[in-house]
């Protein structure tokens, strides 16, 4: 129990460490355009852009003052990098859902995940307030297609997971990428990454001041599961303890059954030993007599 304890304690000295922390955390499934997006944001080459599983833990880097970008490992990939992005989740100030143009509408396992990166927050009212979608690989498709793709997420969104109320971004890296490279203003701003970056700049006053109800949530999530430990911990015992109960009454029953079976042989040792007592008596008595016929007729 004390182990438990004090791993408590640590954990929660670790949250409020970190809790000095905001942090904008990406995510989605790989190959979504996460890293690239977060690299736009920052104007530097942080994070690795790959077309292959690259991101397999999360990295953190400071954007400004006490502000963290978070890349995150790409979902249904590994079962590993789900456990690791999901770690990050419920740190998160603001999650940044990333969706790519490419495969057209969100896809099942990314509405799943929405509604499991809720668990992590209050309550929906708030997690809401804190996402938001981007829609990346905007130049990949025309933009009624485009815009067909965000009716589309957002009415799916709102249908599985009762999200509204909350802001979508277009967005194209290769768009500001080429632009800052080109100087060419009018490809930065129909990238919609100065959109975003506003957007977000905006929001940090606001979850400084959530910082103690963030700091707060998480602790509650580290008692839960702290609790769910030691439940697991609770049945375990209680089936080791089952297991050497059942062991003790084998024994018992079998050390019963010995006792029994001793018990009666006893019985009939002892019955046969009377039994052949009695014999023996008998024969003494008719040694006995004989002694005494032979002693008259001889004496």
């Amino acid at each position: 129990m004390k182990n438990y304890v004090d791993e408590f304690e640590k954990r929660i000295a670790k949250i409020n460490e970190e809790s000095r922390r905001i942090r904008i955390i990406n995510a989605g499934i790989m190959n979504h355009g996460k890293s690239s997006l977060f690299n736009s944001i920052l104007d530097e080459e942080h994070f690795v852009e790959q077309d292959i599983r690259t991101t397999m833990v999360n990295k953190e880097i400071q954007w400004f003052d006490d502000v963290y970008l978070v890349d995150t490992p790409g979902l249904s990939a590994e079962i590993s990098d789900d456990i690791e992005a999901y770690n990050a989740y419920q740190n998160a100030n603001m999650i940044v859902f990333c969706h790519t143009a490419k495969v057209g509408e969100l896809h099942s396992n990314e509405l799943k995940a929405i509604n499991n990166m809720k668990r992590f927050f209050e309550n929906d009212k708030f997690f809401w307030e804190h996402f938001c979608l981007v829609i990346t690989f905007l130049d990949s498709d025309s933009q009624d297609n485009i815009n067909v793709i965000k009716e589309k997420s957002l009415a799916d969104i709102y249908a599985n997971c009762e999200g509204e109320k909350f802001p979508i971004f277009l967005v194209s890296n290769s768009r500001y990428k080429k632009g800052k490279k080109e100087n060419k203003e009018g490809l930065i701003k129909l990238s919609g990454i100065l959109e975003l970056r506003e957007y977000l700049k905006e929001k940090t006053g606001l979850w400084r001041k959530e910082i103690d109800s963030v700091r707060m949530r998480r602790i509650r999530n580290e008692k839960e599961n702290i609790i769910d430990e030691l439940n697991n911990e609770k049945k375990c015992i209680e089936s080791r303890i089952k297991i050497v109960k059942n062991d003790i009454k084998s024994k018992q029953k079998y050390f019963y059954n010995k006792l029994e079976n001793i018990i009666i042989e006893k019985r009939y040792n002892d019955q046969n030993l009377e039994e052949k007592r009695r014999m023996l008596n008998s024969l003494e008595e008719d040694l006995y007599d004989l002694k005494e016929k032979h002693n008259r007729e001889y004496f």
